[in-house]
């Protein structure tokens, strides 16, 4: 009896209505949800992409310059090595000079005075060898 009344179907079709509202918004809702997490998951993943990509950047960057870096390095190694073999020779040409100084005195006084501002024939032999000129 109280289903045929007017206002228990006027009830009945409200609680109908309502159902259908709160299912479609429940249903709305988790539509909403599963796109909005499917997003999130999707600029993550673009994050997380450029992130690497990043970090490829920088790290071929960084390779670079460290063998830049060696390269520099290498050279400055070669340089020095070259330098102190030069001053080596240079040290020991000097030493061999020194050494023939008092000789070449020694000679151009026994020479009997055949010496022209107190340098003789065997004092410019060695000073031009010290300069580098041929004998």
């Amino acid at each position: 009896m109280w289903i045929s009344s007017p206002i228990n179907q006027a009830l009945g079709l409200c609680v109908a209505a309502m159902l259908v509202a709160g299912g479609s918004w429940y249903s709305g809702h988790n539509s909403a949800k599963r796109a909005g997490e499917a997003q999130l998951a999707q600029l993550r993943q673009e994050y997380a992409a450029q992130a690497l990509a990043a970090e490829q950047q920088y790290s071929a960057k960084l390779a670079a310059a460290a063998a830049e870096q060696q390269k520099w390095y290498d050279f400055a190694q070669r340089q020095s090595s070259q330098l102190a073999q030069a001053t080596q020779t240079l040290d020991a040409q000097a030493a061999l000079l020194q050494k023939d100084i008092p000789h070449a005195i020694a000679q151009d006084a026994a020479s009997g005075g055949h010496c022209h501002s107190g340098l003789g024939a065997d004092s410019l032999r060695l000073y031009r060898r010290a300069l580098g000129y041929t004998d």
